[in-house]
């Protein structure tokens, strides 16, 4: 089994989680209306509590009561900002409202089949990115196991929970994860870059104006600029010209925050997997 520390020392680490980072903004270009739900550290957090409660549920179902509370326990948000959420998520039709034939007053929530779809995808980039490390088949056991997804997704959530650097990051991987996109932005970063080398000082991207990032993502140009001056200050990263008119580079720092962060998430859906597939019968 592939340990956090594996990953993060892995010789092929970033050329693995460039390819991983390319995955994820083609599945925002094709669902960007659902993609957008988890579009900050804490609405990710949300949206993945939320959807293995009703994983876990027979019925595939969650009442809001149940899921404030638990948004409480697990103190991701507060009740009114996890109240406007599930609003949102009804909104946009990421979630949908049972109406009880029993009960009429009672609406248990259901993941819509589009989010399900999403998630089966956010969970198979995630074990493909594995099988690179070590040219597994995680990838094809996932999608060869009808129902697999219902069953390893709680578990996978219940580990990200419990993990101080999924739930809470630091440093300047930290200031782009709580703005909107700011996963896909810091994505886009790494998923430009070419050529390069552990010795290098800094890692020149792909990417020569703030506008290519904002465009392409929910996030204007304005707060975007806002955090990579900040940034910038921090030392993480910088133009190798003129501000916003040349290629960004980006720190060793801050590559090894970016890389802690996924290789943190990846160890805990390795072990989540593990543990899954050890108790199914052979």
């Amino acid at each position: 089994m592939l340990s956090t520390e594996a990953i993060a020392a892995h010789p092929q680490v970033l050329q693995i989680l460039r390819q991983q980072a390319e995955s994820f903004l083609i599945v925002e270009r094709s669902s960007p209306r659902v993609a957008g739900i988890f579009g900050t550290q804490q609405r990710y957090l949300l949206a993945q509590l939320a959807a293995a409660m009703m994983f876990r549920n027979r019925e595939g179902t969650l009442h809001l009561s149940r899921f404030l509370e638990a948004v409480l326990a697990c103190r991701i948000a507060s009740r009114n900002t996890a109240h406007d959420f599930v609003r949102e998520m009804e909104k946009y039709g990421v979630i949908r409202p049972i109406v009880a034939r029993e009960d009429k007053r009672s609406r248990p929530l259901r993941l819509a089949e589009e989010t399900v779809g999403l998630l089966g995808v956010w969970v198979a980039i995630h074990l493909r990115t594995l099988d690179a490390f070590d040219n597994g088949s995680r990838a094809a056991t996932f999608a060869e196991t009808p129902g697999m997804l219902a069953k390893l997704h709680p578990g996978i959530v219940d580990r990200i929970l419990q993990s101080q650097r999924s739930v809470n990051p630091d440093g300047t991987f930290s200031l782009f994860t709580w703005m909107n996109d700011g996963g896909l932005v810091m994505d886009k970063m790494i998923a430009t870059i070419n050529d390069f080398s552990p010795q290098d000082e800094r890692i020149v991207t792909g990417i020569a104006s703030l506008d290519e990032i904002a465009s392409a993502l929910r996030v204007t140009k304005t707060h975007l600029s806002r955090k990579m001056a900040t940034a910038e200050r921090e030392g993480s990263m910088g133009w190798t010209g003129k501000r916003g008119a040349s290629l960004l580079w980006l720190s060793p720092g801050f590559i090894h925050e970016y890389v802690s962060y996924q290789a943190d998430k990846l160890g805990l859906i390795e072990e989540a997997f593990a543990a899954l597939t050890a108790a199914v019968p052979a």
